[in-house]
């Protein structure tokens, strides 16, 4: 979830490359969701922008103060000791009201109330550089090329595809009256029952779908022979503009994609590989976009048999390509901005 503060960062780098407001509010929806500010609150924000303003903080509010120095040090005293206290807990201990608490943490100590998260890897120091300086020699690109670069781009990954997906909270959420017991759901023994597929899209869609066959470790023998029998016949096949305009391959750092005999057959080829920095899924379209997407229909749903996995995955993969759901590639500047802003570390909700 990204902070007010982040949100109107992202505005002002998107007002200074000259976004209108509506393309301001609408990329926050596709990259922050509900959390997206409201577009009045975008409109305010690129006025003030346009008059002059730089500081994304939170500009302080004219009224009275609240709470005097003995409630501030008392309630400062109590977090030192735990910060994980609630306001109920604090407003029993001071005496004070629950309003008067919060009032006084979040406007005049200027604290919020934040979970850890969870982050796919501690990065080091070299890693976040790495990766900050990966996503800015890409929006640079992006800047100079336009969408032109973005569109050469073809990301492909590996990914699982078990018999059971167990569903996301979010899904599992129904309205109820109060009072209403909660629904109880068992947690499910992991099954033997999967495939390994292999994804590949670009800028229009899902390009292919390839199965693994069961027992087939994916090596850099293995990964050759897809690029060669499979992924390149099927650009010959479904992307012809590929064969004047060689693609960009985007892929993680796998050890089969970072073979010796992989970067060869690319370079024989003429094919780019666009650097992709090390525990970086947040900068993988298939793993930020394409895959969570695919998997999302079948989750909650308990199949049989590996063919049964596949038909669903197919259904999933054809609903994408119909609906121009798969936008991960188009979004990558946004990742890019996002990660450059934040020093190469992860961001927040991602």
């Amino acid at each position: 979830m990204f902070s007010k503060q982040e949100q109107r960062s992202w505005i002002n780098i998107e007002y200074v490359r000259g976004r209108t407001t509506r393309q301001c509010h609408q990329g926050l929806q596709e990259d922050c969701g509900e959390s997206a500010l409201p577009y009045r609150t975008v409109a305010r924000g690129v006025k003030a922008f346009n008059e002059g303003r730089q500081n994304v903080a939170d500009m302080r509010r004219p009224g009275r103060s609240s709470g005097s120095e003995e409630e501030l040090y008392a309630l400062s005293a109590l977090l030192e000791g735990d910060r994980r206290h609630t306001i109920r807990e604090l407003a029993r201990e001071t005496g004070l009201a629950h309003t008067s608490v919060l009032h006084i943490l979040k406007e005049r100590v200027g604290l919020r109330k934040i979970a850890s998260r969870w982050v796919p890897h501690d990065l080091t120091e070299m890693q976040k550089w790495l990766r900050y300086d990966a996503a800015r020699n890409h929006l640079e690109r992006y800047e100079r090329e336009g969408e032109a670069f973005l569109r050469r781009i073809i990301t492909l990954d590996e990914t699982w595809a078990k018999s059971y997906e167990p569903q996301m909270k979010r899904q599992s959420n129904k309205w109820r009256h109060y009072g209403s017991p909660r629904k109880s759901k068992v947690r499910q023994n992991p099954s033997n029952v999967k495939v390994m597929v292999i994804l590949v899209y670009d800028c229009d869609g899902v390009i292919l779908t390839h199965t693994v066959p069961r027992q087939q470790t994916v090596n850099a023998q293995y990964y050759c022979s897809f690029l060669e029998h499979n992924l390149r016949p099927a650009l010959r096949k479904k992307r012809r503009h590929f064969l004047q305009n060689p693609p960009i391959i985007l892929q993680d750092n796998a050890r089969p994609h970072a073979a010796q005999a992989v970067a060869d057959l690319f370079d024989r080829w003429g094919w780019e590989v666009l650097y992709h920095p090390p525990y970086s899924p947040d900068l993988s379209p298939c793993d930020f976009d394409l895959i969570p997407k695919m998997k999302e229909p079948l989750r909650g749903i308990r199949f049989r048999t590996v063919p049964e996995i596949l038909q669903a995955v197919g259904r999933s993969i054809r609903t994408v390509n119909t609906t121009g759901a798969a936008k991960g590639i188009l979004r990558l500047p946004h990742h890019w901005q996002w990660t450059v802003h934040n020093a190469g570390d992860y961001t927040e909700g991602q």
